[in-house]
């Protein structure tokens, strides 16, 4: 671990649990698709609205779940499971550029977002974890809405606007 200050961040995923015995932790990309972080130097791992901390990666490698990764320093599964929950993010300079037709996920953060028929639905604020499935919190006029990422139909990045298909309740109020 180490306090260097990083450059500009994207959040790439969430720390799920600790993975066997030696430190390993499953990180779940919020990506699915993604293969790049097996290449990632190190990543900021940050609880809740604190200041993220720096963990230099020795091994990384890509499962079916996620990626499997034993950071420096983190030397038993007491000291992984205390990662459990964190949000990962890595330096921009440290990815790849994103190829034609492909953003990442953290810079939706500040994208409008419209249904399939144009009504404006609120701004993209955060992005969150439920189970395998990777959601953006919607801030609206009156309460902040998680919608799933498989929903999204279009990504304009030049207007910053997303086009997702909503169907009936999304958007709904709960009384």
């Amino acid at each position: 671990m180490s306090g260097a200050a990083p450059g500009e961040l994207l959040a790439v995923g969430r720390v799920a649990r600790a993975h066997g015995v030696r430190g390993r932790i499953l990180l779940v990309p919020y990506n699915p698709a993604s293969e790049s972080l097996t290449r990632v130097p190190a990543f900021w791992l940050r609880s809740g609205s604190g200041e993220p901390s720096r963990y230099e990666v020795e091994r990384a490698e890509r499962t079916p779940q996620g990626y499997l990764i034993a950071f420096r320093g983190v030397d038993d599964r007491d000291a992984a499971e205390e990662l459990r929950g964190r949000e990962a993010l890595v330096e921009r300079s440290a990815l790849p550029v994103p190829e034609d037709g492909e953003v990442y996920a953290a810079d939706l953060v500040g994208c409008s977002v419209v249904d399939s028929t144009g009504a404006e639905r609120g701004r993209v604020v955060g992005l969150e974890t439920a189970g395998l499935q990777e959601l953006l919190r919607v801030r609206g006029t009156d309460r902040d809405y998680l919608v799933p990422l498989t929903l999204v139909q279009h990504i304009d990045e030049v207007a910053r606007r997303i086009v997702v298909e909503a169907p009936d309740g999304l958007f709904d109020l709960e009384e």
